[in-house]
């Protein structure tokens, strides 16, 4: 049985988008465990768009709707596109996804600063009228959401301290660096992990060596648009 457990920063109470982060995850889990059994890998050891492949599946199993590369103007006139949309109830979400790793002795925030920040800064200038083609938005709760996925690897042969941590000690951990590391307007409120007990029953090969992923994070920063 994987151990899933969410960590949620107090100041954040949004109980809708609590369900949600704590849904989509719990689904993200079970499809990178179908994909692995289909496949041989998971799909979060790749880049970015190979996420996809159990992100949005874990997506759209819980609001049974997905909108990809959503075209929109920036408030300066540019054509832009956002990476997932979509809706549940009265909620609409706008996420921008971003993917990094983190090795057993990194500090995180130094390795994701690049694409953790450009995240941030994608879901800046959001407005609710990126979706104005589609909703009328001024009747909906609209959320602007900047995603990290990020896997933890360590050589299968060693062990290591991290490995005594339950996931929500280990959600405390890298919150505290996303809080710590960063200034405010870069610091995540939500932070979900899940962690694979038996993960060495998942080992990956690569040319210089096998690794394991015993932990998933999802790093994350989510606004409300008013």
């Amino acid at each position: 049985m994987n151990e899933f457990e969410t960590y949620i920063k107090d100041e954040f109470n949004d109980n809708e988008v609590n369900v949600f982060f704590k849904k989509i995850i719990n689904n993200f889990s079970e499809e990178s465990f179908s994909f692995y059994s289909e496949w041989g890998e998971f799909p979060f050891l790749g880049k970015e768009k190979q996420v996809n492949s159990v992100l949005i599946p874990a997506i759209h199993n819980y609001t049974k709707n997905i909108f990809l590369e959503l075209p929109f103007k920036s408030k300066l006139g540019n054509q832009r596109f956002l990476d997932i949309v979509t809706t549940k109830d009265n909620n609409i979400f706008l996420i921008e996804l971003k993917h990094s790793y983190q090795s057993k002795n990194d500090c995180t925030t130094k390795r994701t600063d690049r694409e953790w920040e450009t995240a941030i800064n994608q879901i800046a200038d959001l407005k609710k009228s990126v979706v104005k083609q589609h909703y009328n938005y001024k009747k909906y709760n609209v959320y602007k959401i900047a995603l990290l996925i990020m896997p933890t690897f360590l050589p299968s042969n060693k062990k290591h301290d991290i490995l005594k941590l339950s996931a929500k000690e280990y959600a405390n951990k890298i919150f505290h660096e996303y809080e710590e590391g960063y200034k405010s307007k870069y610091q995540a409120n939500m932070v979900g992990v899940i962690k694979i007990d038996k993960f060495n029953d998942y080992v990956h090969e690569y040319s210089d060596g096998n690794q394991v992923y015993p932990f998933i994070s999802f790093v994350t920063r989510i606004e409300r648009v008013e």
